[in-house]
C-alpha cells in the first residue's frame, strides 16, 4: 500500500449492476485533435456510453468542479454484451474516426456524429450503422490498424475463443487464420511500423507474426483446404519463451527508428525490441498485476509504464526504477493515459463495478509519523521475567477483587448500532417445501430485524454483516455504506428455510468501518429471535430416547415465568409441572418437566438435535430469574450422539471426495479426447472421424460426467445436512459441559471442538478438532503450573482414514472434565416418579 493518494480531477458511476473489463475503456479524439479525448465505456450488459470532461479548476475553491449531466453526451444500449471497442477510420474513402463495437454475433461499424447545444442541456451525439459483419464464431478482443501498410485507413482483426483470427479490410472479409499451439484467446498488438503482429501462445511463448505472411498463407489455405498438404502451420518471424503467463501487451514509438514491446506477465514486466527476440530488460514485480499502460514522455523519449497492483495501488515505472506510487479509491480492471480540454496527461481508471475516475498524482502523504527507533540493547530474560510477575499480579488482584474487575470498560460512541427485532411476527411470502410446518403456522412466522446505525463524526467503508443460524435466512446478509454522516438505517427479514433442527435463536451484527484517523474498528452486537418463531407449545410426550437433567442449588421457577409465551393457556389444560415444546420446522417434539419433590428439570426429547434450542433457552432464563447454581448431568446417550453425528459427516465427507476423484479423472480423459478430436479435425486425414470412435467416446464420457455430477450435488446437500447436526449435538455437549466446568477449561475445549465444520475436502472438522483434543488432553494431564507448559509442537495437518481415535479422544476429555459425574444427579435420572405428569 502506497504512502501517497491520487487526487481526483473527474469521477462518474457508469450504471448500476453493470459489470465491465480490460476491454470496456477506451480513450480516443472521437471529434478531431482540437476537442481533446472522449471517453468511451461499454459494459457487459451492452450499454455504450460517451464521455466528454469539462471539469476545470476553481480559484475560489482549490478544487475541480467534477462531473456534470452535460459531461455525458451519450447513453445508448446497443446489444445483449459488448465485448470491444475501438476508433480508427475503418470507412473507405474517409478520414474521418468511426466506432467498432465487437458484440457476441457481430462486428458493427457506427458513424459518430456530434451537435452542438444551444442550451443547457449540453452537446449530443447520434450513432448510425455504417457497415456490420457477421461473426462465425464467439469473439474474444479487436485490434485494428493499417494491415499490410495501408495508408489512411484502418483494418480490423477479431480473435475468437478458439484463437482463431478473422480479418475484415473495412466492409469486406479478407481471410481468416488459425496460430499454431493456440486454444484459447491470448492478448495480441499490432505494430504498424513493422506491420507484424505480436502475441503469446499457450506454451506461454511470446511470438510474431508478419501480416503478409499470413495474408498469403490464409488466402492460399482457403483455396487448398481440400488437399492434404495444406496442414503445414505458420511459422513465426521470432519467438521468445517468457515461461508465465501473459496478462496484456502494449507496443509504444520510442524514436523514429524503434518501437518497444511492452509485455506484462503474471510475475515480470518485459520490454521487447521489435527488431527481433532482443530482450531491453524485465523487471521483477512483488504484487500480482490487474493491468497496465505504456506511454512516452516527449520530447525526452522517456518510456513509462503504469501498472495497477490488486492491491488499488497505482506504479510508475520508468525502465525498472518505480518513479513513484498512489493508492486508488477502488480496484481497477482498466488504465489509460488521456489528454482533456483542461488537463493534460490525466490518468483514468475503471472498476469492474463501473466506477470510473481521471485522477492525477497528488502529494498528500498520509498523516501518521512513524516513531523514532531507539537503538539500545534489549535484555530479553529480565523482560520475561518482568512479565511473568506481571501476570501473576493481575492474577492476584482478580482474585481478590472478585467481580469488581467486571466492569464494562468505556467503550469508543463513533458508531451506535442498536438493534431492534420485532416480536410481532408477520406472514412469510417465502414458500419452503421442506417445511413440515401446517400452511396457518406458516402465515406467522417470519420477523423483521431493524438496525440503526449513527454517528456523530463521518465514518468510511462501513459495512454490516448479519448473521444467523441455519434453518434461518437473513434477507440482506450484507450491506455496505462509503460515508456514514449521521444515521442509517437496515431492515432484514428473517425467516426459516428447510427442515433442520435449529441451533440457536441469535442474530450476530458485525459492523466494521475506518474513521477519520484511517484505523480500522469493530462492533458487534447481538440479538434474540422471537421464541414462538421457531417453537409452540403441544401437549407434552411420556416416552423419550434422550435425557437431559439440570440441577438447580434453589427452588424452581414456574414455567409461567420461564416461558409466558407459551404458558398462557396451556398450563390451565394441562399439569403444572410438564411443558410441551414442538419444532416448527421439523415436527419434533421436546418435553419439559420440572421435579416434584428435587430441585431438577429434566429435558427429554425423541430427537437429540432439536434439544440443543431448548436447553438453551432453559439455561439462559434460569439464569435470569434465579440466582442459584447450576449444574446438569452427563450420560453416554450425550456423547454417543456427538459420536454418530461425527461418523456420519465424516462418511459424507468420504464420499464427495470419491466422486470428485472420479470426476478428475473424467475431465482429464475429457481434455484428452478432445485434443485428439482437434488434432484429427486439423489434420483432415482421409480417415472418417467417426471411424476412430472419439464421438463416442467423447459422448459416453460426458454422460458419465453429467451423472455425477447429479451425484455430486445429492453427496454435497447431505453433507450440508450432517454438518449441520454435527453442529447441533456438539453445542448440546458443550452446553451441559459449561454447567459443569470452570469457564479457563471450557474456553480451551470450546476452542478445540466447538467450530462449525466447514465444507473442505483435506482438513475438516476432524482433523483440526484431533489436534484439538491431543492439546488439551496433553495440557490437563500435566501436573505443573501453567506458567511452566511448554508449547506443544504441532505437526502438519493431514487428512484422517477414520474417526475412531477421535472418539476416544473427545470421551477421554468428557469424563476428565465432567466432575459433577459424582454428584447422583445421574441416579435420579431413572427416577420417574418425581417427574410424573397426566
Amino acid at each position: 500500500m502506497s504512502l501517497f493518494k491520487t487526487k481526483e480531477w473527474w469521477r462518474t458511476e457508469c450504471g448500476s449492476n453493470e459489470t465491465f473489463d480490460r476491454c470496456s475503456l477506451f480513450v480516443a479524439p472521437l471529434f478531431g485533435a482540437d476537442k481533446k479525448d472522449c471517453v468511451v465505456v461499454a459494459s457487459h450488459q451492452g450499454y455504450l456510453r460517451i464521455y466528454s470532461l469539462s471539469s476545470q479548476w476553481e480559484d475560489e475553491t482549490k478544487l475541480p468542479t467534477g462531473y456534470k449531466s452535460t459531461d455525458l453526451i451519450i447513453e445508448t444500449k446497443l446489444c445483449d454484451c459488448i465485448v470491444d471497442v475501438k476508433a480508427g477510420k475503418f470507412v473507405s474513402g474517409s478520414q474521418d474516426l468511426r466506432l467498432a463495437i465487437l458484440t457476441p454475433n457481430k462486428l458493427i461499424v457506427y458513424t459518430i456524429t456530434l451537435t452542438k447545444g444551444e442550451t443547457e442541456q449540453g452537446d449530443q451525439c447520434n450513432l448510425e450503422i455504417a457497415y456490420e459483419h457477421k461473426l462465425p464464431r464467439f469473439p474474444a478482443s479487436l485490434t485494428i490498424g493499417p494491415f499490410g501498410g495501408a495508408r489512411g485507413r484502418d483494418f480490423l482483426c477479431v480473435q475468437c475463443l478458439d484463437g482463431t483470427l478473422f480479418f475484415y479490410e473495412q466492409e469486406a472479409y479478407a481471410f481468416s487464420q488459425l496460430l499454431r499451439n493456440r486454444l484459447l484467446p491470448e492478448p495480441i498488438v499490432y505494430i504498424s511500423r513493422n506491420d507484424v503482429f505480436v502475441t503469446s501462445n499457450s506454451s506461454w511463448i511470446l511470438e510474431c507474426y508478419r501480416y503478409q505472411n499470413m495474408a498469403e498463407f490464409g488466402r492460399n489455405q482457403k483455396q487448398d483446404e481440400t488437399k492434404s498438404d495444406a496442414v503445414k502451420n505458420l511459422e513465426p518471424e521470432w519467438s521468445y519463451n517468457i515461461g508465465e503467463a501473459v496478462v496484456d501487451i502494449g507496443a509504444v514509438t520510442l524514436s523514429s527508428f524503434e518501437i518497444g514491446i511492452v509485455v506484462l506477465g503474471e510475475k515480470n514486466l518485459y520490454c521487447f525490441k521489435d527488431t527481433g527476440a532482443s530482450l531491453k530488460y524485465t523487471k521483477r514485480l512483488d504484487y500480482k498485476a490487474l493491468c497496465f499502460h505504456a506511454y512516452v514522455i516527449e520530447p525526452d523519449g522517456k518510456l513509462m509504464v503504469l501498472v495497477i497492483a490488486d492491491t488499488s495501488t497505482l506504479m510508475i515505472y520508468e525502465g525498472t526504477t518505480l518513479k513513484w506510487s498512489a493508492q486508488l479509491p477502488f480496484v481497477p480492471v482498466a488504465v489509460t493515459r488521456a489528454h482533456f480540454q483542461h488537463l493534460d496527461g490525466l490518468v483514468v481508471v475503471l472498476s469492474e463495478e463501473g466506477q470510473l475516475e481521471a485522477c492525477y498524482l497528488g502529494s498528500e502523504p498520509s498523516l501518521f509519523i512513524a516513531p523514532a527507533v531507539h537503538r539500545r540493547g534489549f535484555d530479553y530474560v529480565a523482560a520475561e521475567e518482568e512479565l511473568l510477575n506481571l501476570r501473576k499480579q493481575l492474577r492476584e488482584m482478580k482474585i481478590s477483587a472478585g467481580d469488581q474487575l467486571a466492569v464494562a470498560p468505556v467503550t469508543d460512541m463513533e458508531l451506535l448500532v442498536n438493534v431492534n427485532i420485532s416480536p410481532d411476527l408477520e406472514p412469510c411470502p417465502f414458500v419452503d417445501k421442506e417445511s413440515k410446518e401446517d400452511p396457518e403456522i406458516r402465515q406467522q412466522s417470519m420477523c423483521r430485524a431493524t438496525i440503526e446505525l449513527s454517528s456523530y463524526t463521518t465514518l468510511y467503508d462501513v459495512q454490516v454483516c448479519i448473521e444467523v443460524s441455519k434453518p434461518f435466512v437473513a434477507t440482506i446478509a450484507y450491506r455496505t455504506i462509503q460515508n456514514l454522516c449521521d444515521k442509517h438505517v437496515v431492515q432484514t427479514l428473517i425467516y426459516p428455510s428447510g427442515n433442520l433442527p435449529i441451533v440457536s435463536s441469535e442474530v450476530k451484527i458485525t459492523a466494521t468501518y475506518e474513521n477519520d484517523r484511517g484505523n480500522l474498528r469493530i462492533v458487534q452486537k447481538t440479538a434474540e429471535l422471537p421464541l414462538k418463531m421457531m417453537l409452540r407449545a403441544c401437549p407434552p410426550e411420556n416416552t423419550s430416547t434422550f435425557t437431559v437433567t439440570i440441577k438447580c442449588t434453589e427452588s424452581l421457577v414456574g414455567f409461567n415465568q420461564l416461558f409466558p409465551e407459551f404458558t398462557g393457556d396451556h398450563l390451565r389444560r394441562q399439569n403444572w409441572n410438564a411443558l410441551g415444546l414442538q419444532n416448527i420446522q421439523t415436527g419434533n417434539v421436546v418435553t419439559i418437566v420440572s421435579g416434584s419433590t428435587s430441585n431438577r428439570y429434566r429435558v427429554q426429547s425423541n430427537d437429540g438435535l432439536s434439544m440443543s434450542l431448548v436447553v438453551q433457552q432453559l439455561v439462559n432464563r434460569l439464569k435470569d430469574k434465579s440466582t442459584g447454581r447450576l449444574a446438569a448431568s452427563i450420560s453416554q446417550h450425550h456423547v454417543q450422539l456427538v459420536h454418530a453425528q461425527m461418523e456420519l459427516h465424516f462418511l459424507c465427507r468420504q464420499e464427495v471426495d470419491r466422486i470428485n476423484n472420479e470426476l478428475t479423472l473424467l475431465t482429464t480423459q475429457l481434455r484428452n479426447i478432445e485434443k485428439r478430436m482437434l488434432r484429427a479435425a486439423r489434420e483432415r486425414n482421409g480417415r472418417s472421424l467417426t471411424a476412430t470412435g472419439l464421438p463416442f467416446l467423447l459422448s459416453s464420457t460426458y454422460d458419465a460426467i453429467s451423472g455425477l455430477l447429479d451425484d455430486l450435488a445429492a453427496a454435497q446437500t447431505k453433507r450440508e445436512r450432517a454438518r449441520h447436526g454435527l453442529h447441533c449435538a456438539l453445542r448440546l455437549l458443550l452446553l451441559l459441559l459449561r454447567l459443569n466446568v470452570n469457564n479457563d477449561k471450557y474456553t480451551i475445549l470450546e476452542s478445540a471442538i466447538g467450530f462449525e465444520a466447514q465444507l473442505r475436502d483435506e482438513v475438516d472438522w476432524e482433523e483440526v478438532a484431533d489436534a484439538g483434543l491431543a492439546a488439551f488432553l496433553k495440557s490437563i494431564s500435566k501436573k505443573q503450573a501453567i506458567g511452566d507448559i511448554k508449547s506443544l509442537a504441532w505437526n502438519r495437518f493431514t487428512s484422517m482414514k477414520d474417526v475412531s481415535k477421535l472418539k476416544k479422544r473427545l470421551t477421554h476429555a468428557v469424563e476428565r472434565l465432567d466432575v459433577c459425574k459424582e454428584s447422583g444427579i445421574d441416579e435420579n435420572e431413572a427416577e420417574s416418579g418425581n417427574f410424573s405428569f397426566s
